[in-house]
This record gives C-alpha cells, sequence and structure tokens, in this order.
C-alpha cells in the first residue's frame, strides 16, 4: 500500500452511519480530512432493516465527509458487527515447487484453508494471517516468500458471513455510488485503536459494545485468535429501562445516561428524583438504586454470555492483560467496577490513539475546531481504527494470501497431514 493516500471508511452501526476520509502518512500519522455522521437505525444487529432509508443515510454521511475533505469517493473500506458471523482458526498447507517458496503459494494456501472450512454459502469478509510453519518446524514464522521449504502450512483466523448478506451489503454500497475495497469485522478495527502491542502480546480481550451488538476479539502473542459477536446491546438496556417506568425509549436513554450507572454498590438506596413523562402531567418518583439494578441486570447477561464464550474456547486462562473495553455501551457510569467485580480480572477502557490527528486544511479556525472535536469523539474510533488496521502488520501480511495478489494456481496433494497439525493449532498459537 502506497503512503500519502486517502482512504474512506464507512462504519454501520445501528444508531449511526459513520463515515471517514484520512490520509495516511504512515502508520504513525493519519490525517483526519472529514467526517459525516448521521444517525440512523435502519442497520440493526448486522441486518439492513429499510434499505431505502440506511441507503439515504450513507450517501448523506459520505457527502458530509466530501464537503469536509474537498474530495470525492469511490471506493471504501466498510466495517461492521453481526451476529451471523462465522469464525474459525483454519490452515492451508501447500506443497512448494521447487522448494522455494512464491508468491503464488501464499495465494494457495488461503485456497485451500477456504476449501477446508469455508461452506458454499459462506463468504470469507475477513480474514487475518496467524503464521507459517515451515516443513515439520514447532514455531510460526510470519513471511516466507524466497524462502527455502518443501512444505508450508499458513494458519489463518477466518471471519465469515452468509453469501445472501454480503450480496445484500454490497448491493447497498453499489447503490450509494462507490465500491467496496474491503469489509472488515468492527471489533478487529476498534482493537487496532485501542490495544497496546503489549497487552496482544500477552493476551487480551477487546469488547466492544454498541447498540445492537456485543463484538468480541481475543490476541495472544500478537496474533488473532478468536473472534465473536453477540446479539445484544445497550439498546436493551434502554428498551428495560422503557418497559419498567412505562417512559418512551428517547427518555429512557436520557435517564440512562443522565442517572444510569451499572455499579448498584456505589448508590444510595435511598436516593430518588422526580421524572415528568412527555405528554404526561403527572410527575413520577425515579429511585436511582432500581434504575441501577435494571441496567445492572442487562449487563450482567452480557458479560455472562461473553465469560461463557471465553470459557468454551479455553480462552479464560490466556487473557493475562484483562479485558478492554470499547464502544458506547460501555460508557455508562460504573462501568470500570461493575466489570471487575463481575469478571474477575483487570477491566480498562480505551484511551484516544496517538496516530489519529484532525488536519487544518481550512480556511477559518471554526470548522478545525468542529474537526478536532469530532476526532476526540468515541463514535468514530471504529472508523479511525479501521484506517490504522490498513497499515498493520497484520493487513500486509494477510494481504499476500488474497487472490488478487496472484492468478489463482491449483495444487494437488495439499492436505496431507493437514489434519492431523491443525488439530492443535490453538496449542501452537498460545
Amino acid at each position: 500500500m502506497k503512503n500519502n493516500e486517502n482512504l474512506v471508511v464507512v462504519h454501520l452501526s445501528a444508531t449511526a452511519v459513520y463515515v471517514v476520509i484520512g490520509n495516511v502518512v504512515s502508520a504513525k500519522d493519519i490525517r483526519i480530512l472529514g467526517v459525516g455522521q448521521v444517525k440512523n437505525s435502519d442497520f440493526y444487529q448486522g441486518q439492513i432493516k429499510h434499505r431505502e432509508r440506511l441507503q439515504g443515510a450513507i450517501k448523506q454521511a459520505i457527502q458530509e465527509a466530501e464537503d469536509t475533505a474537498n474530495c470525492r469517493v469511490h471506493s471504501v473500506w466498510l466495517t461492521l458487527a453481526t451476529p451471523e458471523l462465522s469464525s474459525k482458526n483454519s490452515a492451508g498447507e501447500v506443497k512448494v515447487e521447487d522448494e522455494v517458496v512464491r508468491a503464488k503459494d501464499m495465494v494457495q494456501a488461503l485456497a485451500n484453508a477456504k476449501s477446508r472450512d469455508l461452506s458454499s454459502d459462506y463468504y470469507l469478509m475477513h480474514c487475518c494471517q496467524q503464521g507459517i510453519y515451515v516443513d515439520e518446524q514447532d514455531f510460526m514464522v510470519d513471511d516466507v516468500i524466497e524462502m527455502m521449504a518443501h512444505n508450508i502450512t499458513v494458519m489463518y483466523h477466518m471471519m465469515m458471513m452468509p453469501v445472501a448478506s454480503r450480496q445484500n451489503i454490497q448491493k447497498l454500497l453499489q447503490s450509494c455510488d462507490v465500491g467496496i475495497d474491503h469489509i472488515v469485522f468492527d471489533a478487529v478495527t476498534s482493537a487496532e485503536y485501542s490495544l497496546m502491542t503489549e497487552e496482544r502480546q500477552q493476551g487480551v480481550c477487546l469488547v466492544d459494545i454498541g447498540a445492537s451488538t456485543t463484538s468480541i476479539c481475543v490476541y495472544k502473542e500478537n496474533k488473532l485468535i478468536f473472534t465473536h459477536c453477540i446479539a445484544t446491546g445497550s439498546h436493551e438496556v434502554t428498551m428495560d429501562i422503557s418497559a419498567d417506568f412505562g417512559i418512551s425509549m428517547i427518555e429512557a436513554e436520557k435517564l440512562k445516561k443522565s442517572h444510569g450507572t451499572a455499579d448498584v454498590n456505589s448508590v444510595d438506596p435511598s436516593a430518588f428524583f422526580l421524572f415528568k413523562p412527555q405528554g404526561s402531567g403527572d410527575e413520577i418518583n425515579i429511585g436511582i438504586y432500581n434504575l441501577a439494578r435494571i441496567i445492572e441486570a442487562r449487563y450482567v447477561q452480557i458479560f455472562t454470555e461473553i465469560a461463557r464464550q471465553l470459557h468454551e474456547a479455553g480462552l479464560i486462562g490466556y487473557i493475562d492483560k484483562g479485558i478492554v473495553l470499547t464502544g458506547g455501551g460501555s460508557t455508562i457510569k460504573g462501568m470500570i467496577p461493575f466489570a471487575k467485580k463481575l469478571l474477575k480480572m483487570p477491566v480498562v477502557l480505551t484511551n484516544t490513539h496517538p496516530a489519529i490527528s484532525a488536519y487544518n486544511h481550512f480556511d477559518n479556525d471554526e470548522s478545525f475546531k468542529l474537526l478536532n472535536s469530532q476526532v476526540n469523539d468515541r463514535a468514530y474510533q471504529t472508523a479511525f481504527g479501521t484506517l490504522l488496521y490498513s497499515q498493520s502488520e497484520q493487513f500486509r501480511r494477510s494481504e499476500k494470501s488474497e487472490p488478487e495478489a496472484i492468478q489463482n494456481n491449483r495444487v494437488s496433494g495439499v492436505f496431507r497431514n493437514a489434519g492431523q497439525r491443525f488439530a492443535n493449532v490453538l496449542k501452537k498459537i498460545l
């Protein structure tokens, strides 16, 4: 990937469409030229609920970003979460011709992994290379092109989505007059923004709590080894508050942000405030402790499911650095003490990333101040993370296996011993 180019990211969430245009100078210097944000609830739990409205929101958000950046958008990186995500650690084994590893061998390795683990009704949405075994070596390396070898086994973390869903997304973006360069799972791009190298190396779980989904990814020894998407998010918290107090969703969301907390232990059980629902002449008493209990109950459900997924994958013991939280649903008051007590492990919130900055290409200070405030808005972190991911070693290594890298050539007899070696993949990675 050439340096100093403009990249465009579209992030679809359950509450808004976010668009970011960034000038990528280097992995450590990404200058935001423009952003767009349009509130929309028609992409819910990874599904298009109202295509025409969502199309309009995407077009409007792109237009806002174009106007701010003073450029035109033709293709985008798309980041999203979907509970339809199916993830698997996979392996592609290739017998090396002439005993020198070529680019075509890397492409073939991914093709073989897809043949093993990608069913005909699923599309490989996003793939991260974990490492490469050369011959019978017990350790992985990152790059083997031009190395001498009899065979290679390339390890991948594959993230897949149904073909029909992928086609619907592609047609939607095409109707907005833009192409798709890459689709990436939002937890991976959030991780690129949020996680430090030390955390990835020692073992960490990133949890991105959105409105309709909660996305998870786990890193160990700087390798992505697990991803999952739960069909529950902070919107359910708002629904619970609305149902319990008999108020509108808009009012419940305001209560959650102004008086809500996930930490019941920090609340005075006798504290309350008066609240007048819109359209009602009567005020109601809202007990702060009762509000906290409602919020806590839903977050207990979310984090219990996270813990269950990690336990079933056998990963609890490998997350030495604990949990890093991101996403709008993680910003509620009391989240950190609540999560620490429940999970009994370290929990922290993500910070801003030093490589991301607003670029002053304006004729007036007010426009730059506005863009700078948007760059510090947590809502854009997933999109910013996509720009960072485009410059990462992870993406560059994985890109070498993409079919576009070289014409796909068939290799026969490539599955010998692959199943046996792959049976212990997590043990080798960890």
